[in-house]
């Protein structure tokens, strides 16, 4: 059952791509409803595979990397829906469920992923892994508004002011949306950050691995995003490059831990 449930969850997802691509590219505004319909049905699936992947009624699957993933790519989805009622973003599927796809796809792989150990397993570990989730699903919006913003001023230089222009939301509502997504993410990085140190060191561990390294580097991206927003005025393009660079480095933590959990060196 959980195999079908993944796939259908897959492909409802997939169609929902094609559909806010369709969408964005040569669709009307009448049209909205369709690929968020599908969308919503795929958030559906994917609900349904989560509750028969918790260990027990009411709990979050975060035994492992790949139920991580999981979990992240659900999440990405609920918040791009709240996100569409508060900034009228709708249009935006185009971008975000392909990377919820993306996500879902890659906790597949879970097969290969060893689960977090018993004797390691605490609250502080809990709370650790809670905050890095929602600091990732608060960047992933904020990256999404970035990649649109950039969309968006690329056709504006060209004085391409018909269809994908006209169908994104306007360049403000975009720098917004990424300043308040970064804004939301960046202190659960750091109390993911804080927690990790803490947890690592009750725990024994001493080694410094490079999803490590690779998560100080998003830190320090997205920390001087928001200290150069501020002291130095920085907005759209800027801002949003460095916030895309700092997801990416994000990704590739998740992307760390998962080659570790499945023995790799990282």
């Amino acid at each position: 059952m959980k195999a079908g449930l993944f796939i259908a969850t897959a492909l409802l997802y997939a169609i929902a791509c094609v559909l806010y691509l369709f969408l964005l590219t040569r669709g009307s505004n009448s049209a909205q409803r369709v690929p968020g319909t599908v969308f919503v049905a795929a958030l559906g699936a994917h609900l349904a595979f989560l509750l028969l992947e918790a260990p027990a009624p009411g709990e979050l699957p975060l035994a492992d990397i790949a139920q991580v993933l999981s979990v992240s790519s659900f999440g990405i989805g609920i918040a791009f829906l709240l996100a569409s009622y508060r900034f009228d973003v709708t249009i935006l599927g185009a971008f975000v469920a392909p990377l919820s796809l993306m996500l879902f796809l890659a906790s597949g792989l879970g097969s290969s992923y060893a689960p977090v150990p018993p004797k390691v397993q605490s609250v502080m570990l809990t709370l650790h892994i809670a905050a890095n989730v929602v600091g990732l699903i608060a960047f992933a919006l904020a990256f999404v508004a970035g990649v649109a913003y950039m969309v968006q001023e690329g056709l504006l230089r060209r004085r391409q002011l018909g269809g994908v222009f006209q169908r994104l939301p306007s360049l403000d509502v975009l720098d917004t949306m990424g300043l308040r997504t970064v804004l939301v993410g960046f202190p659960l990085l750091t109390f993911g950050m804080i927690t990790g140190t803490f947890w690592l060191l009750r725990s024994g561990g001493s080694e410094f691995y490079v999803s490590q390294a690779l998560g100080l580097v998003a830190w320090a991206i997205f920390a001087g995003v928001i200290v150069l927003r501020v002291a130095a005025g920085w907005q759209g393009r800027k801002a949003a490059l460095g916030t895309m660079m700092g997801f990416l480095f994000t990704l590739l933590v998740l992307a760390g831990y998962a080659l570790r959990a499945a023995g790799g060196n990282a």
